[in-house]
């Protein structure tokens, strides 16, 4: 799990429930109250909207009405198949560590890669209402837009899986995501390879959410392997927990362990 540290007490900070878990929005302290409101907004609407879309808990979502054949908008058919395509290609470029389907069910389940989306969506709604500083935390994945002020960047923390509250690592990030695979955050996506039992948490920084997101399912069960294989990704590096507590990382941005 990352954790956004705020160096110094940000002006406006939003909390609420979506997609099955908490988001937070932090705007930076030169946005007024009434531009980071219209923000606020924006990025909850967002996040409900594809949560709506993307869910398989829901019997009323748009992509379970698809798979029971019951009629969805244009603009959903166009979202969903985004999805399924990128799925499709990271099973190929992963040799089947990720999935989108359950191979003992078939039973679809595109949360790998559809959360990320949604972030990443959610980020094009805040900045479309002129609001460029900012960051978005939706189940401890995280993408960080400017600045928090004008001498800092981002700065998020990487949990320590083996102590509660404790930071194993902090990574400096401008423009960019920052998304943890674990053993608390392992997705039910992972269907073809054991987990490697060697670590115990994968991040995964780069420019796309959704990239970073599905990268950080995959190293995490590649194991150490997985460094090398995101870091042939350009614009993508990781941090590694070892089962033995140390921090392992091919990060430009680290800052301290």
């Amino acid at each position: 799990m990352s954790l956004s540290l705020a160096v110094a007490r940000p002006r406006h900070n939003v909390v609420f429930e979506t997609m099955g878990t908490m988001a937070t929005l932090t705007i930076a302290s030169n946005v007024d109250a009434e531009h980071a409101g219209i923000a606020a907004r924006a990025c909850e609407a967002s996040l409900a909207g594809d949560d709506h879309r993307f869910s398989h808990y829901d019997d009323r979502s748009e992509i379970m009405r698809w798979l029971n054949g019951a009629p969805i908008g244009v603009a959903a058919r166009r979202d969903i198949q985004v999805v399924l395509d990128q799925c499709l290609l990271l099973q190929i470029a992963s040799d089947g560590v990720f999935s989108a389907f359950d191979p003992a069910t078939g039973r679809l389940d595109t949360a790998g890669y559809a959360k990320g989306h949604a972030i990443g969506k959610a980020v094009h709604a805040v900045r479309s209402t002129g609001v460029q500083d900012f960051s978005i935390n939706v189940g401890g994945d995280t993408f960080c837009s400017g600045r928090p002020d004008p001498k800092r960047t981002w700065r998020i923390g990487v949990a320590d899986p083996s102590r509660k509250r404790r930071i194993a690592a902090v990574l400096e990030v401008r423009d960019g995501a920052v998304a943890t695979s674990g053993t608390a955050e392992r997705g039910s996506h992972i269907w073809h390879r054991r987990p490697s039992s060697s670590l115990l948490s994968f991040t995964v920084t780069g420019p796309d959410i959704a990239m970073a997101d599905a990268y950080a399912t995959i190293g995490f069960a590649m194991g150490e392997a997985g460094i090398e294989w995101v870091g042939k990704h350009e614009g993508y590096s990781s941090l590694a927990i070892r089962a033995d507590g140390v921090v392992i990382s091919d990060s430009t941005g680290l800052l301290a362990g």
